[in-house]
């Protein structure tokens, strides 16, 4: 039993309607997810999984139910203040603490490689630009691009630009790591390097959550897998269960058709 002061972000019967509630593209959502996690989101095209993960920094706004994080329902408009006052919430302060990585890399085109690394964390953060600057040189120095710093994203490879974009978003120090099936838009032969990143992130501790198609990653990094389909969460447990003993019909039927 999970306690609760190890839940980082807490969903509670999460709705997302469109159309007048003719297309139920999340239909109640409950999960806790705890710090540390590497937690994997799979099902079919359509089911929901994106539209998940924008809802938790509130990219898509939440027809109904409860999105907390850190203890903060960020779906309320008004929250309690330090001094027990009614307050105005901040979605703002919430996504800066929330890394989130898209299929296309929306890096500045621009911009140079490290102008794209230091622009949130000196607007947003007030971070000085030399220390902007030694933090992203580290960074790119991490996931072997720091020689690539003066380059426009042009001269990037799509590999490349994506690990660009994922260390872009930990220039921020979020407490986690959305992305949005970060490998789908690659030739096949960059996948490997985009998930290599990820699998270190996961190794030193980061909480990840990652839509994605690649079962191979979900099976050998992550901790939890959430099967979604049509707008539901229809099962989730660790990777050994959810691959070698699917309990639900619909995700039997789906792994027999990716595995």
């Amino acid at each position: 039993m999970e306690t609760r002061d190890n839940v980082l972000i807490r969903v509670k019967d999460l709705k997302k309607y469109y159309n007048r509630g003719a297309i139920k593209a999340l239909d109640g959502i409950t999960v806790d997810i705890n710090k540390g996690d590497v937690m994997a989101v799979i099902g079919p095209s359509g089911s929901g999984k994106s539209t998940f993960l924008r809802s938790l920094n509130l990219l898509e706004q939440p027809t109904g139910g409860n999105i907390e994080f850190d203890g903060v329902d960020i779906t309320k408009k008004k929250i309690p203040g330090p001094d027990g006052r009614m307050v105005r919430m901040n979605i703002d302060i919430h996504r800066q603490k929330m890394g989130m990585v898209f299929q296309h890399f929306n890096l500045f085109p621009h911009k140079t490689i490290l102008d794209n690394m230091t622009l949130a964390p000196m607007k947003v953060k007030n971070i000085p630009r030399g220390q902007a600057e030694e933090k992203a040189l580290q960074l790119l120095d991490r996931v072997g691009l720091k020689d690539r710093a003066s380059a426009y994203p042009i001269q990037l490879s799509g590999g490349q630009k994506q690990r660009v974009a994922i260390v872009r978003a930990l220039a921020m120090e979020p407490e986690v790591m959305l992305f949005d099936e970060p490998t789908s838009a690659l030739d096949p032969a960059m996948v490997g390097e985009v998930l290599d990143v990820m699998k270190e992130l996961a190794q030193a501790g980061m909480t990840m959550i990652c839509v994605t198609h690649e079962m191979g990653f979900a099976r050998e990094v992550g901790n939890r897998v959430l099967f979604l389909a049509d707008g539901r969460l229809l099962e989730q447990g660790p990777p050994s269960e959810m691959f070698d003993h699917p309990q639900n019909a619909r995700l039997q039927d789906f792994l027999s058709k990716v595995l």
